[in-house]
């Protein structure tokens, strides 16, 4: 028996509907590949925090992991606030070179690749549970301005010889400087958290501003001490459940 061949309109048709997916999937699919970048970026600074802890453990000598344009914390005059980065940039690993005669020198500067192309760094603050919710950041997200429009605090976190260290938040993005943006890229904007009394370091999502009402109404924590980057909106109808079940 004979095969009837495609016509030229049925192949042209099939092209015009893949092309149609594509565009459909593509976007979902970038979307989906810029979001794991963030995350992985997120999970490599949280790996030089341990490594440099471990190390300064070892060896006896403080460590300090600082981002380009942290001001030196020995300048009086330093400027206490810094334009927000526009572009990628390495966090730098510092170490104490005289512990004795000169605690406060910190040098042999390494720089790392940490942060996947496109994620930037825009602010490094000392944390405390008001923080995440003090401050709207435009868009109905709350927390620190991450465009290129304000100012940031950068400081550097130090890693004492028995492994504690600063109360810090690194907070990473993959937004383009100039984005302004709203409640649906709260898991777009990633928040490295580091404890040093415990030496807990965990990833967290910013909060919507609706999400930080609702939680002041249940006294519920916006510091949750463990892994949550999912952008899904927490609601009334599970804010009493453990974080492992949100949404």
């Amino acid at each position: 028996m004979r095969r009837r061949a495609f016509t030229l309109m049925e192949v042209l048709l099939v092209i015009a509907l893949l092309v149609l997916l594509t565009a459909f999937v593509l976007p979902d699919l970038k979307g989906n590949m810029d979001r794991r970048a963030l995350v992985e970026s997120a999970d490599s600074l949280r790996a030089l925090i341990v490594m440099s802890q471990a190390e300064a453990m070892q060896d006896g000598l403080k460590r300090r992991i600082e981002f380009p344009g942290t001001p030196d914390p020995l300048d009086p005059h330093a400027r206490k606030e810094v334009d927000v980065p526009t572009t990628t940039a390495q966090p730098v690993v510092k170490q104490q070179t005289d512990a004795l005669n000169n605690p406060e020198f910190f040098g042999n500067d390494v720089p790392h690749e940490t942060l996947h192309e496109g994620v930037r760094c825009v602010a490094v603050l000392s944390w405390t549970s008001d923080m995440y919710c003090d401050n709207s950041g435009g868009g109905g997200i709350a927390g620190p301005t991450i465009n290129m429009k304000g100012e940031t605090t950068f400081v550097g976190l130090t890693i004492n010889p028995d492994g504690t260290t600063d109360k810090l938040a690194f907070v990473l993005t993959d937004l383009a400087p100039d984005v302004q943006p709203d409640e649906t890229d709260v898991g777009r904007i990633i928040y490295v958290v580091v404890d040093g009394r415990t030496g807990q370091t965990w990833l967290q999502r910013a909060w919507r501003v609706e999400e930080c009402l609702m939680m002041a109404q249940y006294k519920v924590s916006p510091v949750l001490r463990q892994d949550y980057t999912r952008p899904d909106k927490i609601t009334e109808a599970n804010i009493l459940k453990p974080p492992t079940k949100w949404p």
